[in-house]
């Protein structure tokens, strides 16, 4: 057997725990590490938080059907007029609103007018400051191609060409 710490031919080696990982070792490199009842094959249960990440990348790398998946959450083309609307019937001005929200009063007049689109950290805030909703949810459409008309073909150019 091989030593996995030193890489040495012995006739037996132990299991060890050195420097938190069980590698089976000689003889003379258990002293590094403190020897563990039992077989080295047993693994414990693993991290969590390692588990949870391998499903999420899983589920990232699946394929998705995006016209069978349901609507997602846009921002509202009209978002400026809704938080302009929103904050009037508050009666705040725009000054108050950014210090609600903490943001600056020349932010909020960029969104109303909408020459600014408010970022996806900024969206819930005025959401949950305001009482309304800046996302709808939008339904992808399929577009479907023209029927009719064929499409023109380089043979048909040429044979307009000799007409």
């Amino acid at each position: 057997m091989i030593c996995e710490l030193c890489g040495k031919e012995t006739p037996r080696t132990r299991p060890a725990a050195i420097e938190g990982s069980v590698l089976s070792v000689c003889g003379e490199c258990a002293k590094f590490g403190s020897e563990v009842a039992g077989p080295i094959g047993v693994r414990r249960p693993g991290n969590p938080v390692v588990a949870q990440r391998l499903e999420r990348r899983q589920q990232r790398m699946s394929e998705r059907d995006i016209y069978a998946a349901p609507g997602v959450d846009e921002l509202a083309e009209d978002f400026g007029e809704r938080i302009r609307r929103a904050r009037e019937s508050r009666g705040w001005k725009q000054s108050e609103l950014g210090a609600k929200v903490n943001e600056r009063e020349s932010v909020i007049a960029k969104l109303e007018s909408q020459t600014m689109v408010p970022t996806d950290a900024m969206v819930p805030k005025l959401e949950k400051t305001l009482g309304i909703r800046l996302r709808e949810k939008v339904e992808s459409v399929a577009v479907k191609k023209q029927t009719g008309r064929p499409p023109v073909t380089l043979g048909d150019l040429i044979r307009m060409d000799e007409e």
